[in-house]
């Protein structure tokens, strides 16, 4: 069975007033304000996860070979909620996966801003809700 839900990391919020031109009329509808996200998206990882593996998700980012993948906009509505990840220590850092950029500029407290985490553990146990969306059963939580 698949995964039923996608992770990213949000780097930037933006708000931008759009105009429409209607290009038989040339007619401009009034400005709409339309709310969107950029994101650093995460992979899952192969390795076997979840209730019968007794093992937390792991997930990391997408490397410099695949950026393509690496990064999207995606609409706020679309989110379901937000997620609690912990770094998977044991694996360390690396450089690898990208190299310097404006994207890890929420650290700024760090002197090693061109690395990332090797992996995350999605921390499905953070809440009861949490909890219940990860394994169903529940009203209003289905996996």
């Amino acid at each position: 069975r698949t995964h039923p839900y996608w992770y990213a990391c949000v780097i930037r919020i933006f708000h931008v007033n759009v105009e429409y031109r209607d290009p038989m009329t040339h007619i401009c509808m009034s400005p709409t304000r339309m709310n969107f996200l950029f994101v650093r998206w995460f992979q899952r990882d192969s390795s076997p996860a979840g209730w019968a593996a007794k093992r937390l998700q792991r997930l990391e980012f997408f490397d410099q070979d695949n950026l393509a993948d690496a990064f999207g906009f995606l609409d706020p509505d679309c989110i379901i909620r937000g997620t609690h990840l912990i770094p998977a220590f044991a694996y360390s850092t690396t450089d690898k996966l990208l190299g310097t950029s404006f994207v890890r500029e929420w650290d700024k407290d760090s002197k090693d801003t061109d690395h990332d985490w090797r992996y995350y553990y999605v921390n499905c146990f953070v809440d009861r809700d949490m909890f219940m969306q990860f394994r169903g059963g529940a009203v209003r939580h289905k996996a």
